[in-house]
């Protein structure tokens, strides 16, 4: 199987056909990244990225920020670099505390 390496305008769904199968698709990418995540210590997170994680953070973007296709080509070119090329291994990492105090310091 071949792997796609970068998002382009014909791969993102308009808003509205978005919208209805959002849930669908947050499912199906919420299972894959399962397994595509890895914990380092109590605060951190590493997600190793791919063609399918980049293409639901793209169509999340465009959803919550309605820019419509003024904001395509930002997204792509934001997201696009974080698909791996090849042999290569890209991750997105979280840095998740709960305490707002803390997170001020």
């Amino acid at each position: 199987m071949t792997s796609r390496h970068e998002l382009t305008h014909a791969d993102i769904l308009p808003w509205a056909e978005y919208a209805k199968a959002r849930g669908e698709h947050r499912k199906r990418i919420t299972a894959l990244k399962r397994h595509r995540r890895v914990e380092v210590g109590p605060y951190v997170t590493f997600y190793f990225e791919n063609f399918d994680t980049m293409w639901l953070q793209v169509q999340e973007m465009l959803h919550i920020e309605r820019g419509g296709e003024a904001q395509l080509a930002d997204e792509l070119a934001a997201y696009n670099p974080l698909i791996p090329k090849g042999n290569e291994l890209v991750a997105t990492f979280m840095i998740e505390i709960d305490d707002a105090l803390r997170r001020a310091r």
